[in-house]
């Protein structure tokens, strides 16, 4: 069990991912459409290897900030699924509806090993926080996915106005917590915006490595999140 009273989590990457059953069906349906064909476990696999850069391709974009809730990043992000499946054409119109549908939270689904991690460490008291560069409606999608219940707090980057790695952000969740910062530890997917800014914050991070993409860290990692319960 690790030794701290209140556990923040990041949510995209870390307690949830894309349905990439979903969504692959609906590329297969578009790619259909503009004349190409496309295999669903192809279709899988391009959607994974996407969501796996998520985290590199944020790091110079402010994506929860924009004034168009992130919509140049998230138009250029499916467009480029569509291009990796060898679709050339004008792909506008799916793009375009699976964003509003992804911002909806349609295609959020939880990582298997989220409920029962959650479930063994609010059975063992501990304080489970959300802190996550993510759009207003962040706990209406935790709602749909039945994990809202376990967080008795939330700091949302659209609503904060300062997006993580920033340490304000964290300083934001330290002052709400209301409890020392050796108390806290941060949990996510990402080094640059998760571990790294929870440290230059002074706080504690262990990073979500699932697919060991990063052998080399140096620092708390777990591959699973029930290892967080013991």
């Amino acid at each position: 069990m690790i030794p701290y009273s209140t556990i923040v989590f990041d949510v995209g990457g870390t307690l949830l991912q894309l349905d990439y059953e979903a969504l692959a069906r609906l590329y297969v349906a578009a790619s259909a459409k503009l004349g190409v064909v496309v295999e669903p476990t192809r279709a899988h696999a391009t959607l994974q290897a996407l969501e796996q850069e998520i985290p590199k391709r944020q790091q110079n974009h402010a994506v929860s900030l924009t004034d168009d809730n992130g919509r140049k990043f998230w138009d250029e992000f499916y467009t480029d699924g569509f291009r990796r499946l060898g679709v050339r054409g004008d792909v506008s119109r799916p793009v375009t509806e699976i964003r509003e549908r992804f911002q909806r939270g349609e295609f959020e689904a939880r990582f298997d090993d989220a409920l029962p991690a959650l479930t063994a460490l609010h059975a063992r008291g501990k304080r489970l926080w959300i802190l996550s560069n993510s759009s207003p409606n962040l706990e209406n999608i935790l709602r749909q996915v039945g994990l809202h219940r376990y967080f008795s707090f939330f700091v949302v980057s659209a609503i904060a106005g300062v997006e993580k790695p920033d340490a304000r952000i964290f300083d934001l969740t330290v002052r709400a917590a209301d409890c020392p910062r050796q108390e806290i530890v941060y949990v996510g997917d990402s080094v640059f915006h998760d571990v790294e800014g929870a440290r230059r914050a002074g706080l504690a991070g262990i990073l979500v490595d699932r697919q060991n993409q990063h052998p080399e860290f140096n620092g708390a990692r777990v591959r699973d999140l029930r290892e967080l319960a013991g």
